[in-house]
């Protein structure tokens, strides 16, 4: 009761530079908060650094953060802000088998004062919920996500999902009681 928002403090990704062993570690924000099991990055074909993670719970959604800033291999200080700016989106997987990311973005999707995201700071500390607000698939504690750099596919583990139900089963979580897992494959556009 005396330090209501302590929960708020945890769950975030922390940076630590291992070029740098005497710097302070960098809280990255803009990631969101969420029970993160991993948190795996690769640069884009644009340049721009692209953030996979997923929330290892139950019922818990798979995310991706695309920087604004594109990464340059001779600029070591600009490099280091690229997770600074950029967009959060959470996955949906579509009955077709193909995937749409919905940006975490306040007052876009129902992130609005009138359903408890007050500013765009909230919606990364209520990742969780933002991923609800929007409509992102409830998968099978997604735990971590591995791009491929040169194919540019991307797989995520799920690690199991013993509370699906039958009626809960859907094309991205094909198994209720899933007690083993399963990795999905998420290909490029136009692939």
């Amino acid at each position: 009761d005396k330090t209501p928002n302590e929960p708020n403090r945890f769950d975030w990704v922390v940076e630590i530079d291992p070029y740098a062993p005497d710097e302070m570690p960098v809280k990255r924000t803009a990631l969101g908060r969420m029970g993160h099991e991993a948190a795996t990055s690769i640069i884009n074909k644009d340049g721009r650094v692209v953030v996979y993670t997923g929330d290892d719970d139950y019922f818990e959604h798979i995310y991706r953060f695309v920087s604004v800033g594109k990464f340059n291999p001779d600029d070591r200080a600009a490099n280091k802000k690229l997770l600074d700016e950029g967009t959060l989106s959470a996955a949906k997987f579509n009955d077709d088998g193909t995937l749409t990311w919905i940006p975490l973005i306040h007052g876009t999707n129902g992130l609005t004062p009138e359903n408890g995201f007050a500013d765009q700071a909230e919606v990364f500390i209520k990742a969780r919920f933002a991923g609800d607000q929007v409509g992102a698939t409830k998968m099978d504690r997604p735990e971590d996500m591995e791009p491929n750099p040169v194919t540019g596919r991307v797989y995520a583990v799920m690690t199991k999902n013993k509370k699906r139900k039958a009626d809960e089963v859907d094309a991205a979580n094909p198994r209720a009681e899933n007690l083993y897992g399963h990795i999905l494959e998420m290909l490029p556009p136009g692939e």
